[in-house]
């Protein structure tokens, strides 16, 4: 719900993103809101987490928005729209973090579902659930257009539904619920290969996956084994190893990796359980006090740009709610600040 503001509050707003993200400036926050066909944007205060409606959010886009992604240098936003079979590219207006759409929107394969783009900002990747397969396009600085690369998309097995790519943008580990296997690909200039050996069977109903910082290890939430499972990456070829399983709380259904930390959310019994990373041997042990209350059934679980905060998205509540981290222990506390949704929100980027 838009927050009256005048014109010369957005402008000091838009003044303190130019000034990055220091703890006295803002970052913004955008929402995917598939149930309005439109995206949300929000002004979030670095250091309180307090959150500020953006001028005409939410922003119409394209049909069923379920993905969306911020390009690294914070000019472009895009947004995978499930049941349109398309992504929308949306320019950032530097000044205040509105939204403008730039048509026409660029075809996918049947029903993306999720995105991700290396840290470089050179790729884009889709993954289309029902054709089984991965669009991947080369992005233009200037403008943010997508260009199909050679090759794309990609065939994988169908009904995959996350994908986690390393920071190094060297491989890429692709989620399949009903195999319960995590399969990898290397990547050359945005073009997929399969890795040998693969897939790794993990746990049983799988539905999130992440990647750690220091792309030693990957995650994945099981949820009907109500357990998270670790995986070592092999530097060089990218090939998976599995460690070992953990108990979480009820249907883990989203993760998220903040060396030497690991946040799990727990839609089930709506709290996050929260682990130490052995640095060395990937085994995770739970920090005093969790599980974490989270309000109610968590959905996705997003770290803010200066890794001070959890960002707590819930469909059924219709809310995001900021959590404060505690850098020396990893366990997070409520904070008073969260943001009411226009609908049930189905994802969320964050500029850096």
């Amino acid at each position: 719900m838009p927050i009256k503001r005048t014109v010369l509050i957005f402008v000091v707003l838009g003044l303190a993103t130019l000034l990055g993200c220091s703890s006295s400036g803002t970052h913004t926050a955008y929402v995917s809101l598939p149930n309005l066909n439109a995206v949300a944007a929000y002004r979030i205060h670095n250091s309180s987490a307090a959150f500020t409606n953006i001028v005409g959010s939410p922003y119409p886009g394209g049909n069923s928005p379920t993905a969306v992604r911020v390009h690294p240098s914070n000019k472009f936003v895009y947004v995978a729209n499930q049941s349109a079979n398309d992504i929308s590219l949306f320019t950032i207006d530097s000044a205040i973090g509105s939204l403008h759409e730039v048509l026409p929107r660029t075809a996918t394969g049947l029903t993306p579902v999720a995105l991700t783009i290396d840290s470089a900002g050179n790729f884009l990747y889709a993954l289309n659930e029902v054709s089984g397969s991965i669009s991947v396009y080369s992005i233009n600085s200037g403008t943010g257009a997508l260009t199909a690369v050679g090759g794309s998309p990609f065939a994988i097995f169908p009904n995959s539904i996350a994908f986690a790519l390393t920071p190094s943008a060297k491989f890429l580990y692709v989620l399949n619920t009903n195999l319960a296997s995590v399969f990898a690909y290397t990547i050359t200039s945005g073009v997929l290969a399969p890795v040998s050996n693969i897939p790794v069977q993990v746990g049983n109903g799988p539905l999130a996956i992440a990647v750690d910082p220091s792309e030693a290890f990957v995650y994945v939430c099981n949820s009907a084994d109500n357990t998270v499972s670790v995986l070592s990456i092999n530097s060089t070829s990218g090939a998976l190893t599995l460690l070992g399983s953990y108990p979480t709380g009820t249907l883990p259904i989203s993760v998220v990796a903040l060396d030497p930390y690991l946040y799990v959310a727990n839609q089930g019994s709506s709290n996050v359980s929260v682990f130490t990373i052995a640095s060395t041997t990937g085994i995770l042990t739970q920090v005093t006090s969790s599980p974490f209350s989270a309000g109610t059934a968590p959905f996705f679980l997003v770290l803010d740009p200066n890794n001070l905060f959890l960002y707590v998205g819930s469909q059924t509540a219709r809310t995001i709610t900021a959590f404060s981290i505690n850098t020396s222990t990893g366990a997070i506390a409520t904070t008073s600040q969260s943001a009411a949704a226009a609908a049930s929100p189905s994802s969320m980027a964050v500029t850096k």
